[in-house]
């Protein structure tokens, strides 16, 4: 059998709106998770990376590491670079007490004989020398681009105590956070950089003593982790200057002395602006000027690569899996922080999970060195933010529309209008409760409408029925339903009502009088008078929806049901056109209600029901007697 759109449609609703919580963070997190396989979130990732430092604030990266720059003061009172080597070899007899002195300068090519002897004998001398070279891109005679190998001249090599490759490779943004720990295409054994050259030297190691595993580089029983291409994440300790910086000039002139750089690494190298050697870190802002974070000269970079061998910093990426599984898991918890809780407490069910999230992102970038992706995380916490509330109000608003829909039926608008207000105050879906039933029905309808058009019957029914669906709404009642020439209607829900008796007692009473009024415009017409007779109890039913998908009621189910259509049943036994169960009666004693209005009449015995029920009336205020 082929099932109607309609109802397919009402389907997948209703299987979306008890799986959203499950649907909605899932098909985000997918969709963010190929974006950022896509790369979408790459330079976001990085400057969360460069935050954590700067959050962690600038700080003290010892004495061990310091740097000679040859700055603007320098040049000023050396003369323009290059200078004689000559110079360099008497900064190497100041520098006679550190243990290592890094030049971040290629000297691949000879100047005047005299001063290339002199800064060899000098390097020789010293015995803790590690010069620069370099990797270049030459075109050859081919025209194809080739990689050339710019290294010192023989002579000084001859006295040095290392030799590494200055290049440095950054980031996508341009921002250096990797050094290439070593060269793997030019020699027959891994080439350290001048970083890693320096820290051995120091060590007392050299580069055969390097082992390149996947994913980490061996140096003398220490790991290095490193990616693909052999970089490793370095720590940096603070913006320029952070490492301590003596001047070139100052140090030749005897400014300090020898023993200032006892047992120290000291690296030598440019750091003027002219020299175009600076690269932005993770410690350079944007606005350079204002905030003082400008470009770090390289030969602080390579400080800061070196210090980070010495104290065995280094940072890491998670698994990729670990990724995966942390995004997960912040799409789902978002999902339960905000479903059903409004835009507000939504907003700050979103906000604890990114508390939460930075909080474990930042403690294991602080204490494990582990970098945890996080821009995705934070994307994916506001999308679903923003998805979950808007499909909120969205299932909210068509139930608020289903909900209007289904009351308009049975209840006056004031109490729609309440129900929208408050639509925690009504169950749709079935619960118990203890509310008063009242039928309503016509005496000898039947002979009325005999030999009448149906027409005329109608009209006649409609006029009545309308006069007495404003009476049970006007005391807050619920039309259940038309039952023909009668109706059933129930007082206490939706919204529940405390004097639910009460007020059923106080319908019945004005039924008889609209109708008194009824019969009086009717009698104008000629027509004849007609008599209703009302039943009323009060006990515990079942009030929900009860039907199919395609068309259901709001109604009650539940022996007090049965109770009161025999309770009206009874008008006609007793003679009174207004009987009420005993059980409404005890209801009204036991809230503490006067009964002194209400007449008792006896008792009667029911259909299905083992024992008489007794049975009251109220009597017409205007005259005293009983409704008959």
């Amino acid at each position: 059998m082929k099932i109607p759109l309609h109802t397919r449609l009402r389907g997948l609703t209703g299987f979306f709106s008890r799986n959203k919580n499950l649907l909605i963070p899932l098909v985000l997190f997918l969709l963010v998770e190929l974006a950022a396989l896509a790369g979408v979130f790459v330079r976001p990732e990085l400057a969360l990376y460069d935050s954590w430092f700067r959050l962690q604030g600038v700080r003290d990266p010892g004495r061990q590491v310091a740097v000679v720059a040859v700055d603007e003061p320098s040049i000023k009172e050396l003369g323009p670079l290059a200078w004689p080597r000559k110079v360099h070899a008497q900064l190497l007899e100041k520098l006679r007490e550190a243990r290592v002195v890094a030049f971040d300068i290629v000297f691949d090519a000879p100047t005047t004989p005299a001063d290339d002897r002199s800064f060899a004998a000098a390097i020789a001398k010293h015995g803790g020398v590690v010069l620069a070279s370099q990797f270049s891109f030459e075109e050859n005679g081919s025209g194809e681009m080739e990689q050339v190998f710019q290294a010192p001249l023989p002579e000084f090599m001859e006295g040095a105590a290392g030799l590494g490759f200055v290049n440095m490779p950054t980031d996508v943004d341009g921002v250096v956070r990797r050094v290439t720990m070593v060269d793997v295409n030019t020699f027959e054994i891994p080439f350290p950089c001048l970083s890693l050259a320096s820290a051995m030297t120091a060590s007392g190691m050299n580069p055969a003593q390097i082992e390149l595993e996947p994913g980490c580089l061996r140096v003398a029983g220490g790991n290095i982790p490193v990616d693909g291409v052999n970089r490793a994440m370095i720590d940096f300790w603070g913006p320029q200057g952070t490492f301590k910086t003596y001047g070139y000039a100052d140090v030749l002139r005897g400014k300090y002395p020898p023993e200032e750089f006892k047992d120290k690494i000291v690296l030598v190298g440019v750091t003027t602006p002219a020299a175009h050697d600076e690269k932005p870190t993770p410690y350079t802002t944007s606005n350079m000027i204002i905030s003082g974070s400008i470009e770090t000269p390289g030969v602080e970079i390579h400080a800061s690569a070196v210090q980070s061998f010495l104290d065995g910093h280094w940072y890491r990426p998670v698994h990729p899996l670990v990724n995966i599984v942390f995004l997960f898991i912040a799409g789902m918890a978002t999902a339960l922080a905000v479903g059903g809780r409004g835009p507000w407490r939504g907003i700050a069910g979103a906000l604890a999970v990114v508390a939460v999230s930075g909080v474990l992102v930042y403690g294991l970038w602080w204490q494990g060195r582990r970098w945890l992706n996080f821009a995705a995380p934070l994307a994916l916490i506001f999308i679903t933010y923003v998805l979950v509330t808007a499909s909120d109000f969205i299932l909210a608003e068509m139930g608020r529309r289903r909900t209007r829909a289904l009351f308009s039926r049975y209840v006056s608008p004031a109490v729609v209008e309440e129900l929208m207000a408050d639509p925690d105050s009504v169950s749709l879906g079935g619960q118990r409760r203890d509310l008063t039933i009242m039928f309503v029905d016509i005496r000898g309808f039947t002979a009325y409408s005999e030999n009448k058009a149906p027409e005329q019957v109608v009209n006649r029914l409609n006029e009545y029925l309308t006069a007495m669906t404003e009476v049970i709404f006007r005391h807050g009642g619920t039309l259940d339903k038309y039952l023909g020439d009668g109706l059933m209607a129930i007082y206490g829900a939706p919204i529940q009502l405390p004097d639910h008796v009460q007020r059923a007692i106080r319908t019945a009473v004005e039924i008889q009088e609209v109708v008194e009024r009824l019969n009086n415009s009717w009698a104008e017409k000629g027509e004849p008078p007609l008599k209703i007779g009302v039943g009323i109890n009060t006990g515990s039913v079942l009030v929900g929806n009860v039907g199919s998908p395609e068309r259901m009621d709001y109604t009650v189910i539940g022996e007090d049901v049965n109770l009161a259509s025999r309770v009206e049943g009874l008008t006609k036994t007793f003679g009174a056109l207004v009987i009420i169960s005993e059980r409404s009666v005890r209801v009204l004693e036991a809230r503490g209600e006067s009964t002194r209005e209400l007449e008792y009449l006896g008792t009667a015995e029911v259909k299905g029901f083992t024992l008489p029920i007794g049975v009251y009336t109220v009597p017409d205020r205007r005259t005293g007697k009983f409704y008959a």
